[in-house]
């Protein structure tokens, strides 16, 4: 099977990429631990998909997610906020190895995108450590990690590691890409042989038909509003406006 792991699903970004039947994802999952996030997430329509409400990290546990709901939400309190006063949530972090080997077999074509706030490192020095990284076909990795003081040290040791390892790696970097949706769309482009798809599902995803009411409405007004404007709108208006409106007549 060829399967896509997205860690750090957020509201689907990147999951509205990689849903494209072009790509040939036979499954695919997100992880999100943010309630906020999980709820528009399962607003997506695709019977390959499923949302694991938590995140990879390098054990089991629960911790505090701070920012969360905001794009930059992270475990690492240290991690500045786009906020003033950014949310907090208990949430259920999963061991990458324990998840991944329960899950996947070694026959799998594994695909990951890695942009989960700094807790890239823990989840790839866990599986260098275990020897499950070995199952990863490929792996996209935004180093978040360089954003949170306590924690940046760790992206150069754990980006030897992988060389070392020979593990096939890319970052927005190694792209030449700004990030986002232009990086993703590079590395599914040179990393994953074609597959014929069929025609309804293709016209399906043209249509938009898997998307949420938000996320397309989203798409709507980035392409027709012009930058500053669509910023500010979203900033009143987005669903990050709605929840701190919520918080405060609560």
């Amino acid at each position: 099977m060829r399967i896509f792991l997205d860690v750090g699903g957020h509201y689907g970004e990147s999951l509205d990429i990689a849903l494209d039947p072009r790509w040939g994802f036979d499954t695919l999952y997100s992880f999100e631990p943010s309630r906020t996030c999980q709820r528009l997430l399962r607003s997506f329509r695709d019977s390959r998909l499923t949302i694991v409400p938590a995140g990879l990290s390098n054990k089991q546990t629960t911790t505090t997610l701070y920012g969360s709901g905001l794009l930059g939400a992270s475990v690492y309190a240290d991690k500045t906020q786009s906020d003033a006063r950014p949310a907090q949530e208990t949430v259920a972090l999963l061991r990458a190895t324990d998840w991944l080997l329960a899950n996947t077999s070694p026959d799998d074509e594994i695909f990951v995108k890695l942009n989960c706030e700094g807790s890239e490192c823990d989840v790839l020095e866990d599986l260098l450590d275990s020897g499950a990284i070995c199952r990863l076909t490929s792996v996209y990795v935004d180093f978040d990690v360089r954003k949170i003081p306590s924690q940046n040290h760790r992206q150069e040791l754990v980006e030897q590691r992988l060389r070392d390892g020979q593990v096939h790696f890319v970052t927005p970097d190694t792209l030449a890409a700004p990030g986002g949706s232009a990086a993703m769309r590079k590395w599914l482009t040179q990393e994953t042989p074609p597959r014929r798809t069929a025609l309804q599902a293709a016209w399906r995803y043209r249509l938009g038909l898997h998307r949420p009411p938000y996320v397309w409405s989203t798409m709507v007004a980035r392409s027709v509003l012009p930058g500053p404007l669509y910023e500010q709108a979203a900033r009143r208006l987005g669903a990050q406006a709605r929840r701190r409106q919520k918080a405060h007549s609560g």
